[in-house]
Parts: structure tokens; C-alpha cells; sequence
């Protein structure tokens, strides 16, 4: 059979099918067991499929299963049938099961609301929000009606203006989840003497989580806007999205809020709509805003809820600001935060940093006295930068002095970079003022030797747009 299938043939094929990630985990598989894996998919296909169609999609499973590179990565086919949602309270979710459930609604118990809860096969996630904040991080623990215990951990208060001092936040638990009747979230705090709220949540508070539709796309061939909602009450439009890209895998990838935070804010901020689009500033590769504007140059920018909740993903809009009726959605730069280590996965301990803990190291030569130019240029996941120099300044501290290389005609710019030896000193970054060059300051804890080791990087870019969407009436329901 002759197959010309790219990557999302492939991916509507396995629609069809439902495998267990458990069933391809092994790191290499000889060709009895790839033959095996073969008859498994083909008597996964759901019989109302025609002998043809099941045929095609078993030779499109074989195809992929028998491409040494594919078959060499570890959980390649339960990877690629994990599918992205965005979903309300909680935002961005990959979907690795047939029907993940959500809570119905929020649940409150004294100053805190379990705002929304998400199970499938693999991961949990909680959002709420605590009235005041937590100055402290509390623990989270799921337990189900059979005993299994899940601990959940919280990601960074998602409040990124908390003037209300309302903390909002969102834990997870990723790994294998079993099947089960109830849960009971229990909240305990930070010095475990006592346990804030218990949420006890049955079958019957759950419903099935609706899978997103993309309704729109907008992208610079690198990075891509996917709107996925757009609802309106009264003159507020909230507008659902994601972002997809095709950069090279970092241990950890953050991208900047697009939002000007809560309506409120922005009233105490001074930053007054409506606003002309002229006046809006997108020379700036630092910054990232989402806005709505019409055919008569009249713009709002979007904004936050006032719990904070999916603020990643969801942004409000003042209608009522806006005279024409073309509507435009704009999305000046994508801003991407990485960093050569994942420090969730050594549970933000450096005792469990070795080797393997960053794709970053680079060890260069110290002087054993003054400065010495090296002009070394380093290429990390296709971005460029240049050590200029290395200055012994005394006998347990050195200067770096580096900058970055960008291509002008790049989509991609990169805005900041730092270096840190996490094993052999800390490095504080200063940008020098007389040529822009970037300096770091390092103090080496074991005194200097004749190498550093340079084995964290931190490294911010854009990615440039704009990316635009002409808006449908019609669609805004």
C-alpha cells in the first residue's frame, strides 16, 4: 500500500483508535513485539469502520511503528495522541483520555473556592482561589475512595497583580491515576499542624470536559494562535486561546501573559480606553499585549478575571468601547521564558542536580591573572550568542562578559540571557550601560580553579508578529 501521510493524517487516523500509553513504553522493541503491537491496533479499530479504512489506519500505525527514530523515543504513540484543551478555570490541558471530567461547578468551603478539577488517566489538576492569599505554600493531597493517595504540586500564585489579595492557584499531579467514585481534596498547611478545607467530590459533581475547537488560527510559521471560544455577556467578550509552536524542546518553557490585568487595574494604572491603535506601541520585542480593534483604529486591550483563574488563556474585552463593527484580534509578540533545567523535576532540590540535569554546559578557560578575549560564539538550540571575555578578579571571583546575536531577518529575537554555574558559585546579572553588553558577576564558592562551568541558562526571546484574526460576528455567541 502506498501512504503519502504527514504528521496530522496520522494524528486523525489514531482518532479512531484508543491505545494505553502503558502498551508502547519500552525504549526499544525487537520485531516480534512490533508485529505484536501491529495486530493490537488492528483489533482496536472500532468495528463500525469499513475492512478498507481499518486496514488504511493499521498500515498508517505500521508505518509509524517500523521509523527507527520514531520507535526509539520512549512513549512516542501515547505522546502523539495526547490532545490540547483549554479549558475554563483551568486553562491549557494535554488530554490523554478518552473522557476526562471537570467539576460541574465551584465548590466553597469557608475563604476557600475549589474553582475547577480535572481528571483523565494520567494527571489532576486543581485551581482555587484563597481569600487572603497563602503567605505560605500549603500541600495538596487527593485521596479516592480506595485508598489511593495523589500529592498535587502547586504551581507559582497565578495572580500577577493580587491587589484584591485573593491567592489563586493551580497544583498537579502527573502520573498514573486510577479509576474511582469520589475523591477528597484535603488543603494542609504549611507546617502540617493543621488542615485548612477538605473537599469531599463525588461521581455526580463531575460532567465530561468538552473538547476545544479551534476556530481560528493566526501564525508567523514558528509560533501559532489558536482561539478557541469566543462568548459574550453583555458588552464583555471573553475570548479562549493557546499557543502552539515548533521550537526545539527546552526543560522549561514559560510564555508571558498577554493580558493588562484586572479591569480595575488598569483604572488604577491610568491606562485608559478607549485606545487608537497608533498609539500602541509594538516596536518592542520585550512586550506582548492582546487587543480587539475595528476599522476605525479604536482598540481595547484585553484583560484578566478578577479571580485571576486561566488568566494564561482567556481574556476579557470591553466591547462597549469599540464603535465599528469589523473586529480584529492582534497579538503583537509571543515572549518565551526557558531555562536549560526543569527544576520541578529535581523538586527544586540542586542535591539532585547532575550532568543530565540541563542540556546547558559549557566549561570555558580562566586567566590566572587579568582578562582574557575569548569572542567564542556558542550556539544553544539554534539561538547564537558571544563570550566576549573572562576577568579573574580575585581569588574567588571572575566577570563574564557576553551578549546575543540576532538575525534581523529572524522571526525569532532574543531579549535577554543569563548564565549561572549552579554547582560552583552564583552570578548576579548586571547590563552594562556604555555598550550594552551584558556582565555577570560570579562568586565562586570553592575559590577559583582553572575552569568554569557554566551549567544553566536562562534565555528570553520573541516570537515577532503580529499575529491577527478578523473576527466573525457570527461566531460570538
Amino acid at each position: 500500500m502506498n501512504l503519502n501521510l504527514n504528521e496530522d493524517d496520522v494524528l486523525k487516523l489514531l482518532n479512531d483508535i484508543n491505545i494505553n500509553e502503558n502498551e508502547f513504553s519500552s525504549d526499544d522493541l525487537n520485531e516480534f513485539e512490533k508485529k505484536k503491537i501491529c495486530k493490537d491496533i488492528i483489533n482496536k479499530v472500532k468495528p463500525r469502520k469499513s475492512k478498507s479504512k481499518r486496514n488504511f489506519i493499521a498500515a498508517a500505525i505500521i508505518l509509524l511503528i517500523t521509523i527507527p527514530i520514531l520507535i526509539s523515543q520512549r512513549n512516542v504513540l501515547a505522546n502523539m495522541i495526547e490532545k490540547l484543551t483549554v479549558i475554563s478555570g483551568i486553562g491549557e490541558v494535554k488530554v490523554s483520555s478518552d473522557k476526562p471530567k471537570i467539576l460541574k461547578s465551584s465548590i466553597k468551603q469557608g475563604n476557600i473556592t475549589l474553582a475547577n478539577m480535572y481528571i483523565d488517566n494520567n494527571k489532576i489538576i486543581v485551581t482555587l482561589t484563597i481569600e487572603p492569599e497563602e503567605l505560605k505554600r500549603s500541600y495538596y493531597t487527593i485521596t479516592d475512595n480506595y485508598g489511593n493517595s495523589y500529592e498535587l504540586h502547586r504551581s507559582n500564585n497565578l495572580a500577577m497583580m493580587p491587589d484584591n489579595h485573593i491567592g489563586s492557584y493551580r497544583a498537579e499531579y502527573n502520573g498514573n491515576v486510577k479509576k474511582a467514585n469520589s475523591y477528597t481534596l484535603s488543603i494542609i498547611a504549611n507546617d502540617k499542624k493543621f488542615t485548612k478545607a477538605t473537599f469531599k467530590i463525588k461521581s455526580s459533581d463531575f460532567k465530561e470536559a468538552a473538547e476545544s475547537k479551534v476556530l481560528y488560527t493566526a501564525t508567523n510559521g514558528i509560533t501559532t494562535l489558536n482561539v478557541t471560544s469566543l462568548k459574550r455577556d453583555g458588552n464583555i467578550l471573553k475570548v479562549d486561546y493557546y499557543f502552539t509552536d515548533t521550537l526545539p524542546d527546552f526543560k522549561s518553557k514559560i510564555i508571558d501573559k498577554v493580558n493588562r490585568g484586572t479591569f480595575e487595574e488598569s483604572k488604577k494604572l491610568g491606562l485608559n480606553e478607549p485606545i487608537n491603535t497608533k498609539l500602541i506601541n509594538n516596536n518592542s520585542i520585550q512586550d506582548s499585549n492582546i487587543i480587539i480593534s475595528d476599522e476605525y483604529n479604536n482598540a481595547v486591550y484585553g484583560h484578566n478575571n478578577i479571580n485571576y483563574l486561566d488568566q494564561g488563556n482567556e481574556s476579557l474585552f470591553d466591547l462597549s468601547k469599540l464603535t465599528g463593527k469589523k473586529l480584529k484580534l492582534t497579538v503583537s509578540n509571543v515572549v518565551y521564558h526557558t531555562d536549560s533545567i526543569n527544576f520541578n523535576s529535581i523538586n527544586n532540590d540542586l542535591n539532585n542536580f547532575n550532568d543530565e540535569t540541563s542540556d546547558f554546559n559549557l566549561e570555558l578557560d580562566i586567566p590566572k591573572s587579568g582578562k582574557s578575549i575569548l569572542n567564542k560564539i556558542v550556539n544553544y538550540k539554534g539561538f547564537k550568542f558571544k563570550i566576549i571575555s573572562i576577568n579573574r578578579l580575585s581569588n574567588d571571583s571572575i566577570e563574564l562578559i557576553y551578549n546575543y546575536i540576532n538575525d534581523s531577518n529572524s522571526r525569532l529575537q532574543t531579549s535577554n540571557i543569563l548564565f549561572e554555574s549552579v554547582t560552583d558559585g552564583d552570578g548576579q546579572s548586571n547590563i552594562s550601560q556604555s555598550n550594552g553588553n551584558i556582565k555577570v558577576f560570579y562568586q565562586i564558592k570553592n575559590g577559583i580553579g582553572d575552569k568554569l562551568k557554566l551549567n544553566h541558562l536562562q534565555y528570553t526571546f520573541s516570537s515577532i508578529g503580529p499575529f491577527e484574526i478578523d473576527l466573525n460576528p457570527s461566531l460570538i455567541k
